[in-house]
């Protein structure tokens, strides 16, 4: 199984600067052939809620989105508008800036409520894996969670067979909702090879403490 996105060490968080992937803090070294020596990522996810969601580097990842929707939606205000003016397709006539003023506010709509998600609150919980449905066609793959309240929810998983393969019945779960955090935790991460980031989801070695991708702490147990 391969991990390739290298932009922060493994092991202590750190940026890995350039080309070198040895990191100057820690110096742990991904690129050979045993970065993990004998170690197995068998049972190396512990077992346990991570004390590691309070972590600060949650928050400036979500930071760092909101920057980016900002800009993003910035350049589309202005680059969008403009493409037309100059196309010819629209004039800077009444009906022109009209259309001009609604494309913005679309742009600036879309980005404020994406960035209002960044912040959002919701329920958090913890249940168990029940059942797991296997469904064909639009409605995708469903995982079912009885909540400790008794209470079931449904956690649609679509075409994403990875993660619908992760979880297994019997596995207990926490949903994390809080503003910097909104991910599903598995109780017991003996049994996995990977741990999908918190933040950014992508796929990690159990072996890992941060990703690899966005530097986010991953979510261990002891």
């Amino acid at each position: 199984m391969a991990f390739e996105k290298t932009f922060f060490c493994t092991q202590c968080g750190s940026i890995l600067s350039g080309k070198n992937k040895v990191c100057r803090s820690c110096g742990f070294d991904i690129t050979t052939d045993k970065p993990y020596g004998d170690r197995s990522p068998l049972g190396a996810g512990g077992t346990g809620w991570s004390d590691a969601v309070n972590d600060y580097r949650f928050a400036g990842y979500q930071g760092n989105r909101r920057t980016y929707i900002t800009i993003f939606t910035l350049l589309l205000v202005i680059a969008i508008p403009t493409f037309l003016l100059l196309s010819g397709d629209l004039g800077m006539d009444k009906e022109g800036i009209t259309v001009i003023a609604v494309l913005s506010a679309m742009f600036l709509l879309i980005a404020l409520y994406s960035i209002r998600n960044t912040r959002k609150k919701g329920l958090e919980w913890t249940g168990t894996v029940e059942d797991k449905r296997d469904y064909y066609g639009s409605q995708g793959n469903v995982i079912l969670v009885r909540l400790d309240d008794g209470k079931m929810v449904e956690l649609p998983m679509a075409d994403d067979t990875v993660k619908y393969d992760y979880f297994k019945v019997g596995d207990r779960l926490k949903k994390h909702n809080r503003p910097n955090l909104r991910t599903i935790e598995k109780f017991d991460k003996t049994r996995d090879e990977v741990l999908f980031c918190p933040s950014c989801a992508y796929m990690c070695d159990t072996r890992d403490d941060y990703c690899g991708s966005c530097g986010s702490p991953l979510l261990k147990g002891r």
